[in-house]
């Protein structure tokens, strides 16, 4: 099988695994890999070394399994990214994003900021993000008004994700009161973390692949290790270690060779995949969101990447 680095213009970067929230979405709990921040001199080692290496990538977002806003050099990143002519792209929970630090994010060339606000009223808030009630929802209600009011180039994106008994009733009123300030509106079901989470029944008729093994962002973990998907979110499907590997050393690995050959097949019996049954891989995807602002197209949304909307199945 001849080296085959997945088709796609994103690097997500895990700037960070600390995070100030305890979301029931997320499982947090479950993580064995360390908590810490890239340093800004491993930061700029990675991205240089993509970028010698292939021109196939023009964007760099920070999502992963922390807040980025909670990394101290996140700025010079992002400077650093936009000297390489990269867009930039954000995921947050908000609760660090005022007016004053939206702005700088804006004047260092932040393309959008994706919000993840899972609550229309301060205790299904509190419950969604695992915090406690005391002003929090408040105060980033508060300051995402505030945003939406101001003559910005920098995308605001707020997401919601309805959790049945949690906050899944605030859906219809987060709409009400967002859908008109905010560039894109978006409510998800939640997803399951491959087996982090049991939100999402794995459906006996499964589809071969759920595409990111061939069309598939860069993975980049906290530690400068590569990670096959998103939804693995402790590592088991680490491929290799930028560090000291190169992108071709990393998608010709046995690692990668073998999760190809499955999401090829679709025959995953006895390959200890944790793909086998991940809900990724359901063909009836009708029920993961349930609104959006701009496209009634959801089907077509939902085999897109939440960063930069590429098709990935």
């Amino acid at each position: 099988m001849p080296v085959t680095i997945p088709q796609n213009s994103d690097m997500r970067f895990e700037v960070t695994t600390r995070c100030n929230y305890n979301c029931v979405i997320c499982p947090r709990e479950k993580l064995t890999r360390k908590k810490e921040t890239m340093s800004l001199e491993l930061f700029k080692k990675l991205l240089d070394k993509i970028l010698d290496e292939t021109d196939r990538y023009s964007t760099v977002s920070f999502p992963g399994m922390g807040e980025p806003l909670m990394d101290g050099s996140l700025d010079e990143k992002i400077t650093y990214a936009k000297k390489k002519n990269l867009s930039v792209l954000i995921l947050t929970n908000g609760s660090f994003l005022s007016v004053d630090r939206f702005k700088e994010l804006e004047d260092l060339g932040v393309e959008s900021i994706r919000v993840s606000f899972y609550g229309a009223r301060p205790q299904s808030y509190a419950k969604a993000h695992g915090v406690k009630e005391g002003g929090l929802f408040e105060k980033v209600r508060e300051n995402l008004n505030k945003i939406a009011k101001i003559k910005r180039h920098t995308r605001l994106l707020l997401t919601f994700n309805a959790v049945r008994g949690v906050n899944d009733g605030c859906d219809k009123d987060w709409i009400d009161e967002w859908k008109d300030k905010a560039d894109l509106l978006e409510v998800w079901r939640p997803h399951n973390w491959v087996d982090g989470r049991g939100y999402r029944k794995v459906q006996e008729k499964k589809l071969a692949t759920c595409g990111r093994p061939f069309r598939g962002p860069l993975q980049i973990q906290v530690d400068g290790t590569v990670n096959m998907c998103c939804f693995d979110f402790d590592g088991k499907l680490t491929l290799g270690d930028l560090k000291t590997e190169s992108l071709e050393d990393i998608f010709s690995s046995k690692l990668y060779k073998e999760i190809a050959a499955c999401h090829t097949s679709g025959d995953f019996e006895g390959s200890g995949l944790i793909c086998q049954n991940c809900d990724q891989r359901n063909s009836d995807k009708s029920d993961v969101m349930t609104y959006n602002s701009i496209s009634n197209d959801r089907d077509k949304r939902v085999k897109q990447l939440s960063t930069t909307y590429e098709k990935v199945l």
